[in-house]
């Protein structure tokens, strides 16, 4: 690991906290331009259920009150309260390609949207110690000044077997060691939709430490970032963790 991300793992807890987590689940709101592709309540209160090792996220009431939404390892389903199975598909990011991906530019039913948010979800709350998952490589790149700060840059690689926006991301860390911008290209949406990820009000949980004001903006050429829309609009009011 690099010495920039120890410093990150400090700060956000330890690395032998982050290791005793089994699940941890949110409980939010979810808001920004891209929930207009959700279907049914659109997730707006939002509660999520991450298992932190297994690549596996459960949306609580989504896309009806009565239902729950499952991302588990790239094959999502929808079921019952009791766990019926209502309907499902398996590796589910193939069909944001080619001829099946035209209807996906302005509408996703709810396996869509479970895939989607199914992997970013989990990517977002297992963050750091996804960073140190088996076949990451980490480097340090050019500091990076905004708010009148200066901060370091983490670029990523991520293995083509874990599910994520995109191959290479890049994570701005302050002077505390904490993520405030976390940048990359959401593929399923688009080769185009380049991101910005600002992370705001970190907040400690059981001792572990999360960004509870999450806003993603388009990002333009040569990183600087545009005002509006806001794409997604995440805000956490409490964090349960099992362990």
């Amino acid at each position: 690991m690099s010495e920039l991300l120890d410093e990150v793992l400090t700060a956000y807890g330890g690395l032998e906290q982050w290791r005793a987590v089994n699940a941890l689940t949110a409980h939010g709101r979810f808001g920004g331009l891209l929930r207009s592709r959700f279907p049914g309540n659109r997730m707006a209160n939002l509660t999520v259920r991450v298992q932190l090792a297994q690549q596996q996220a459960v949306f609580h009431g989504f896309p009806q009150p009565d239902q729950q939404a499952v991302f588990d390892r790239g094959d999502v389903r929808i079921e019952t309260r009791d766990g019926e199975v209502t309907n499902a598909r398996r590796n589910a990011r193939a069909v944001f390609a080619g001829l099946s991906g035209l209807r996906r530019n302005l509408h996703w039913d709810a396996l869509d949207a479970a895939y989607f948010a199914g992997y970013a979800f989990w990517n977002y709350l297992s963050t750091p110690i996804l960073l140190t998952r088996a076949g990451v490589t980490i480097t340090e790149g050019d500091t990076w000044s905004e708010a009148g700060e200066r901060w370091r840059r983490l670029e990523v690689g991520f293995p083509p077997g874990l599910h994520t926006h995109s191959q290479h991301q890049t994570f701005y860390v302050d002077a505390a060691g904490l993520i405030r911008r976390h940048d990359y290209i959401a593929h399923p949406i688009g080769g185009w939709a380049h991101a910005a990820h600002y992370c705001d009000d970190h907040r400690r949980f059981a001792g572990l430490v999360f960004p509870t004001c999450r806003r993603v903006r388009p990002r333009r050429p040569g990183g600087r970032t545009l005002p509006f829309p806001i794409l997604v609009a995440l805000d956490i009011d409490r964090i349960e963790i099992e362990t």
